[in-house]
């Protein structure tokens, strides 16, 4: 190690442009693989529920210019309980398990409605999610005392509200026990919410990890709901068991005889996994043009490395033959060449990580949603060197195998 440190700074000259070289490269590199680890971990952290075999049912109103339109003088019904009417037959179909309503409540909805808790003097704004005690089974939203969603079910049915466990995370008092808290409307002091079970973190959607993933639901009552004149915009939501299939072309074929009721009609039946792959289309392929990019950068570091140190072995060819010729191993010139290039690395990284890490506290790399941590530091230095030095390590095999087939005579003659 120190012939070859004593040799590397007698050739500081040629070695002082690869040092530059490997030192900018190693900090466009933790760059780029710095936002695709965040990327990836955001991505693959657990939503907290779980869309397979859920559909969502689409139901709309006839108008007084459509087929069968029911005038409200001859409605022997409200709109509401035709909507409740609805859910009940959905119910005792063979293949469903459990149906919900709910307003602004299902994943990747796309629309959400907010409200205002209060506790002491601290103020907090989740999102509201207004359903009936099905959704969790629907959706499988699990409670934090592990007892599945059946914690959360019957904390709606006893009137109480459900929170999600990160309610409080960014106030003062994140550390407090949301399990029967009272809390406030900020809007309205008289009204009280008891919070009858906690949920475990349920997030957004799947790229946005710490983004409006606070919520509290509550019940909607069935007498409410009876008493609209239109409860068509609420949503409906289902799990069927496993193993359905053809669920949506069964349910639209029976709809026009068995769900028409009063003026609602079933328009679209479409399972949960599309909703969530025409809801998610435009951040997919943001990321899928950035992920492509990163692919091109990094051909093009994985090139230019390798090239670099290809072209430095090849220049190298008499020496390597004159070493053969004076005794050395074919294998310790292998790994001679291999511990020199490695050493240029490791003699770069230094200096590389102390700006890396400058990048980081001046922001230039997204802090959102993941903090720069230490940890998040050393998994992204250790990726770019690990893939560093593999671009170094075939930059050099192919040459050096090459070279060492020169005749000692020749490399004698060419010295």
């Amino acid at each position: 190690m120190k012939q070859q440190l004593k040799q590397i700074w007698n050739e500081r000259r040629a070695n002082g442009w690869l040092w530059a070289e490997l030192l900018i490269v190693f900090v466009a590199l933790w760059y780029v693989v710095d936002w695709g680890y965040t990327t990836c971990i955001t991505y693959y952290e657990p939503v907290g529920f779980d869309i397979t075999d859920t559909y969502r049912v689409t139901v709309y109103r006839k108008t007084d210019k459509a087929d069968g339109y029911v005038s409200p003088e001859n409605a022997t019904q409200t709109g509401g309980q035709d909507m409740l009417d609805m859910v009940e037959r959905l119910r005792h179909l063979p293949e469903v398990e459990a149906v919900a309503l709910s307003n602004n409540a299902t994943p990747y909805c796309g629309s959400n409605s907010g409200t205002g808790w209060r506790i002491d003097s601290t103020v907090v704004y989740p999102l509201r999610r207004l359903v009936t005690p099905d959704f969790f089974r629907v959706f499988r939203y699990q409670s934090t005392d592990g007892k599945g969603y059946e914690p959360l079910v019957e904390a709606l049915k006893r009137g109480e509200a459900v929170a999600s466990v990160n309610l409080m995370q960014f106030t003062p008092l994140a550390d407090m026990s949301l399990l029967n808290s009272v809390f406030f409307n900020v809007d309205d002091s008289a009204t009280i919410y008891r919070v009858g079970a906690v949920s475990e973190k349920v997030r957004y959607n799947d790229f946005w990890p710490n983004y409006n993933d606070q919520f509290v639901a509550w019940e909607i009552k069935e007498e409410s709901i009876a008493e609209m004149n239109d409860a068509s915009w609420y949503e409906i939501s289902l799990r069927v068991h496993p193993g359905t299939t053809d669920f949506p072309a069964r349910l639209m074929e029976i709809s026009d005889a068995q769900f028409s009721i009063g003026n609602l009609f079933i328009s679209k039946v479409e399972s949960f996994k599309d909703v969530r792959r025409h809801s998610l289309a435009d951040m997919t392929n943001t990321v899928k043009t950035r992920m492509w990019m990163m692919a091109f950068l990094l051909l093009n570091i994985f090139l230019g490395i390798i090239g670099t140190f290809w072209f430095r072995t090849q220049q190298r060819r008499s020496e390597i033959g004159l070493r053969m010729a004076l005794g050395s191993t074919r294998s310790g010139l292998w790994k001679r060449l291999m511990n020199e290039g490695i050493l240029l690395l490791l003699l770069a990284f230094i200096p590389a990580a102390i700006i890396c890490i400058n990048l980081s506290v001046l922001e230039v790399v997204n802090t959102w949603p993941h903090a720069f941590t230490v940890t998040r530091f050393i998994i992204g230095a250790l990726i770019t060197l690990a893939l560093m030095a593999l671009m170094i390590v075939l930059g050099i095999w192919y040459p050096a195998q090459q070279a060492m087939q020169i005749e000692p005579a020749e490399a004698l003659r060419d010295e």
